[in-house]
C-alpha cells in the first residue's frame, strides 16, 4: 500500500471575528466612566429660583431710661418712717415719711402686728382689682411680668399695713407730735416715688456719654432704712414728669435705616407692652444713638435705669436670595461719550484705536452710572484705546475700574453676571431691589454657588 504523501495537505490560519458588540460596550463603559470621573470632581453647581420674600429683624437692645428726677434729704436727724410704697404715686399734701427723734415711735409702728383682715372694704377692693387686671393679662410664659406683680403686690400690702399700724397707734403719735419728736413730712413735688439711687438722677439727653452703657459698673442703693439717719440724708426722690426718654446705641446700619423715622413703635420685654415714640438720631464722641421720646409708662418702669425693648420695625421685602449666591466682579467703567449706536442695530458700541475698520465693537453692558457704562474684559481689554468720533479725545480702557456685587443668572444653560442693589442681610439672606435695569427678576434661576462660577459657564 502507496504511502500518502503529507505535502499534498494545506492548512489555513484561523480567522479572527470582530465583536462589535463588545466594542460598543467598551466604548460606553468608558464613557461612563469619565462621566463619573468629571461628576466627582468638578464642581457640582446648584441651581436657586429667585422667590418673593422677607428677612424678620429682630431689633433688641437694652435702653439707657432718662427722667427728670429730683432727689430729696431729710432736713433732721431721726429715725424714718415710711408712709408710701415704691412707686407710689404722691401729691404734694401727701405724707411720704417722717422723722422720729427719739426713735420709740418708730419702734411701736414696727412692732405692729397686721392681719388682712383688719384692711378696709376700699383697700380690699383695690387689691382685688390689682389681682383681676393681672389674671386678665396672665401668662405663663411671661416670668419677668409674674416677678413684677408680686413686687407690686408686696409694695401695696407694705403700704396699706403701714398705713394701718399709724391709725392703731394714732393717738401716741399726736402726743409725740405736740412734744416735737415725731415729724411727719408731705411730698416735695408731685410724682411718682421711688427709693433708691444710683448716681445718675442727674443724666439729661444732653449729657449722657457712652460710659452709662456700660451696664457692668452699674450699681443701686435702696434708701429705706431702719437705722438713725443724719440730716442731708437722702430719703426718696421723685419722678415728677410723665415725659421722658430711652436712649440706645445704634450702629451706622440701622441709622441709616432711621435717618428719615420720626416715629417708631417700641415693645417692652417686661410685660410685652407696646406703645408709640418720637424719636431722632444723635451722634456723639463717634457713636450713634437713637433717642426715644415718650409721655407715657414712666410709672410702670421707673424703678429700672437700664430697659430692655424691642423697636418694632417692619421687615425688609423684595427678592430673596441666599448670601451663597452673591459673588462679586470686576468691570472697566468707560465713559458713556464714547459709546455709539451702530448704523444697522440699536446696540452701543466703540471705536477701538487701531482697529477702526473692524467697526463698532459692541460690549455686554452690565451696569450703568449717569455718566459711565460698566463693562468687562470680553470684547475690550487693558490698554485698548478708545476714540471719540469727531475729536481727538481718547479714552484708555482700564484706567477706571469698579467691582460690584451681583449673582450668576442661568436661565439659559449658561452664566450670565446680573448686577444686585442690596436692601437688608442677615447671615443667610440679602433683599435685593426688584425691578432694577441689568438685574434680577422673580423666578430667575441663579447659582447657588457664586464664587465657583465664571462668565459663560455652562450649568446643567
Amino acid at each position: 500500500m502507496a504511502k500518502k504523501n503529507s505535502s499534498n495537505i494545506i492548512k489555513f490560519q484561523k480567522q479572527i471575528h470582530f465583536n462589535v458588540g463588545i466594542v460598543i460596550c467598551f466604548i460606553i463603559l468608558i464613557y461612563i466612566i469619565f462621566h463619573i470621573f468629571t461628576y466627582l470632581t468638578k464642581d457640582n453647581i446648584s441651581i436657586y429660583e429667585v422667590t418673593q420674600g422677607s428677612i424678620a429683624t429682630d431689633y433688641d437692645y437694652t435702653a439707657l431710661a432718662i427722667r427728670d428726677e429730683t432727689i430729696v434729704y431729710s432736713d433732721r436727724d431721726g429715725y424714718p418712717y415710711y408712709y408710701k410704697s415704691n412707686n407710689a404715686t404722691v401729691g404734694s399734701k401727701s405724707i411720704v415719711y417722717a422723722i422720729d427723734d427719739t426713735g420709740d415711735i418708730v419702734n411701736t409702728l414696727n412692732a405692729q402686728e397686721t392681719d388682712i383682715t383688719d384692711l378696709s372694704n376700699s383697700d380690699l377692693s383695690e387689691m382685688e382689682n390689682t389681682i383681676s387686671t393681672f389674671m386678665n393679662g396672665y401668662s405663663n410664659t411671661n416670668f419677668q411680668k409674674i416677678y413684677a406683680f408680686k413686687t407690686d403686690v408686696t409694695d401695696s400690702l407694705s403700704e396699706l399695713y403701714n398705713n394701718q399700724a399709724v391709725d392703731n397707734i394714732s393717738a401716741d403719735i399726736a402726743a409725740a407730735q405736740a412734744a416735737d419728736t415725731y415729724h411727719p413730712y408731705t411730698a416735695a413735688d408731685t410724682g411718682l416715688l421711688e427709693y433708691y439711687l444710683d448716681g445718675l438722677e442727674d443724666l439729661t439727653v444732653d449729657n449722657y456719654s457712652s460710659d452709662n452703657f456700660d451696664i457692668s459698673t452699674y450699681s443701686k442703693t435702696s434708701l429705706k432704712t431702719t437705722e438713725k439717719i443724719t440730716s442731708g440724708t437722702p430719703v426718696y426722690k421723685l419722678v415728677t414728669s410723665d415725659h421722658w426718654n430711652l436712649v440706645i446705641q445704634i450702629d451706622d446700619t440701622l441709622a441709616e435705616k432711621l435717618a428719615d423715622t420720626s416715629s417708631l413703635e417700641i415693645q417692652f420685654d417686661e410685660d410685652n407692652a407696646k406703645t408709640w415714640t418720637t424719636c431722632s438720631i444723635e451722634e456723639k464722641a463717634g457713636n450713634k444713638y437713637l433717642v426715644l421720646s415718650l409721655d407715657d409708662s414712666v410709672d410702670r418702669y421707673a424703678e429700672y435705669r437700664y430697659i430692655n425693648i424691642q423697636l418694632l420695625i417692619e421687615d425688609q421685602t423684595g427678592l430673596k436670595i441666599p448670601n451663597t449666591a452673591i459673588t462679586q466682579k470686576k468691570f472697566f467703567t468707560i465713559p458713556k461719550s464714547y459709546f455709539y449706536e451702530g448704523n444697522d442695530s440699536d446696540d452701543l458700541g466703540v471705536i477701538v484705536k487701531g482697529n477702526e475698520n473692524a467697526g463698532l465693537i459692541t460690549p455686554t453692558i452690565y451696569y450703568e452710572t449717569e455718566d459711565y457704562y460698566y463693562v468687562d474684559n470680553e470684547y475690550l481689554h487693558t490698554g485698548d484705546v478708545l476714540i471719540k468720533s469727531n475729536s481727538n479725545e481718547t479714552y484708555t480702557v482700564g484706567d477706571e475700574t469698579a467691582t460690584l456685587d451681583g449673582v450668576y443668572n442661568v436661565n439659559k444653560g449658561y452664566a450670565v453676571f446680573k448686577i444686585i442693589e442690596k436692601l437688608y442681610e442677615n447671615n443667610d439672606y440679602t433683599i435685593i431691589e426688584s425691578g432694577t435695569d441689568y438685574g434680577v427678576s422673580l423666578y430667575d434661576r441663579i447659582a447657588l454657588q457664586g464664587d465657583k462660577v465664571k462668565e459663560n459657564d455652562i450649568i446643567n
